[in-house]
């Protein structure tokens, strides 16, 4: 009889009762799971090579970290695929683009957070068993995504690039909502002077309002 194509499973994950349960249910199968205690992207490739290569259940959105980034689990899969793991990832469903990314570093494939805990087990069981947890079209769709966010991001930092850096500064304050009246006081200008900067901003950035420079600059904060 043919064992599982990974017989190791290691579930990354900063919620504890979640990682704990998942690795119980995963045990009661004689598959040998493991908890993964650690949520940045270097302990979690030290922890990882503590084990035999198999399949990390990897969760894509593991908190902060010590200053306050998000710790961003599409980090950690090349660095897994590197090391021989497979990665089944789980995201939130409006980070589509998250999701993309982690399937152009490698990943075999993905499970929203909205799907009930059986959906879950059962595809980390197919994961397991060396069964494919995604189609070659649902593959080719999530790359689709991921060059054209790729080509997106491209476009706003060759954009953003144009302004000066009282320019970015303006845009920032605008971004934090601020009006034109209180950037002016807060820099010891014009109003009249803001608002210059801020005609000149838009048309670097090839925008009409303010709220689609603000849109701009806010896509590319987004992870």
């Amino acid at each position: 009889m043919t064992g599982p194509a990974y017989p190791v499973v290691l579930v990354v994950d900063d919620h504890e009762l979640v990682r704990e349960v998942l690795v119980a249910t995963l045990r009661a199968q004689h598959i040998d799971a493991h908890c993964c205690t650690e949520t940045t992207v270097p302990g979690i490739v030290r922890e990882a090579a503590a084990h035999p290569p198999g399949l990390v259940l990897l969760d894509l959105e593991l908190g902060r970290g010590p200053h306050g980034v998000p710790i961003d689990g599409v980090d950690a899969i090349a660095m897994l695929r590197a090391a021989g793991w497979a990665v089944l990832v789980v995201s939130a469903e409006r980070r589509l683009a998250q999701v993309a990314a982690a399937i152009a570093a490698g990943a075999i494939g993905q499970v929203p957070k909205s799907a009930s805990f059986a959906t879950l087990f059962e595809t980390v069981l197919r994961a397991v068993a060396g069964t494919p947890v995604m189609t070659e079209q649902e593959r080719q769709t999530w790359l689709g995504l991921d060059r054209r966010e790729r080509a997106g991001a491209a476009r706003r930092a060759a954009l953003l690039a144009r302004l000066t850096a009282r320019e970015r500064l303006v845009l920032q304050r605008l971004a934090e909502g601020r009006r034109a009246a209180e950037i002016a006081e807060e820099s010891v200008v014009s109003v009249t002077t803001v608002r210059s900067q801020i005609r000149a901003i838009l048309a670097k950035l090839e925008v009409s309002s303010q709220l689609g420079a603000v849109a701009l600059i806010n896509a590319g904060s987004e992870g």
